[in-house]
């Protein structure tokens, strides 16, 4: 994401037939910190509610949004935070309200991740950045009923996701105008949730939750180069080691990989590329 402003407040929007979106960015201390903020939604259920109501259809829609967020802080020409976020959501859902009942059924999908980054320059050849990430990722089903003049209420949703937390270390190297070092390490926290139901019925007193996790620690040390003898030619080779651990058990693998380019002419260049990855 881009920075924001330091010096003066700006804003940008649009107006589009099914979504719209608003920018907002400023200096937080003139000079030294900014925010910017941007949002979208669309609003084809808005839209369409009232077509729908004149035909008398239940009502259905179908809309998504999304939201960003970043702060950052210049603490000198050797240091600077960043504070960013990623807010999103998909929803899909049919409500039928009558005298008697009502009813809501739908399904959704969204992710909200934020991170947490630290630059730091050593001088002209070498700087570093620090960070800690985190993402959570749900997909769920869900149906609400409740009789307005009974005390029956019922409610069922069936979810799953996946929430990381990250951290990371990166390290770039320049010794000369020929070589582009890059070193690293990685470790991610996963909390896997492929299960998980929850039933609620009062008139027959059922409570259920039924929530399954599985925990794995994803871990990578990296090391690579990128060689540029000539203004035509340019080499990447690189190693890294991964670590994963999950249910108890281990497994380790070792991932070099090396690619070419080759620019022969200004129209025609030789590309080649071997790795070994493993998931």
């Amino acid at each position: 994401m881009k920075e924001g402003n330091k010096e003066e407040w700006h804003g940008e929007g649009g107006i589009g037939l099914i979504s719209s979106r608003l920018t907002l960015e400023g200096p937080l201390k003139k000079g030294k910190s900014s925010i910017l903020l941007s949002g979208r939604r669309t609003y084809a259920d808005l839209i369409l509610r009232p077509v729908l109501a004149s035909m008398h259809e239940e009502n259905t829609g179908y809309y998504f949004y999304d939201f960003n967020a970043k702060v950052n802080y210049d603490f000198g020409r050797k240091n600077k935070l960043y504070l960013s976020g990623y807010f999103g959501q998909d929803k899909f859902y049919i409500r039928n309200n009558t005298d008697y009942f009502k009813e809501n059924i739908g399904f959704l999908w969204g992710n909200a991740t934020g991170t947490l980054r630290w630059n730091h320059l050593f001088n002209n050849k070498l700087f570093a950045n620090a960070s800690a990430i985190f993402s959570n990722y749900k997909f769920g089903i869900y149906d609400k009923y409740q009789v307005l003049q009974e005390n029956k209420d019922y409610y069922a949703e069936y979810y799953s996701g996946i929430r990381d937390l990250s951290l990371k270390y990166d390290i770039d190297f320049i010794p000369s105008t020929k070589h582009w070092i890059k070193a690293g390490a990685i470790t991610i926290f996963h909390r896997f949730n492929p299960h998980a139901f929850i039933e609620v019925d009062v008139p027959k007193n059922k409570n259920i939750h039924d929530v399954r996790y599985i925990y794995g620690i994803e871990s990578g040390i990296y090391l690579e180069d990128t060689w540029q003898p000539l203004q035509s030619f340019k080499v990447n080779g690189g190693l890294r080691f991964s670590h994963f651990i999950a249910s108890k058990n281990q497994y380790h693998f070792l991932e070099p990989r090396l690619s070419m380019a080759w620019s022969l002419t200004t129209d025609f260049a030789v590309k080649g590329t071997d790795a070994y990855m493993n998931q």
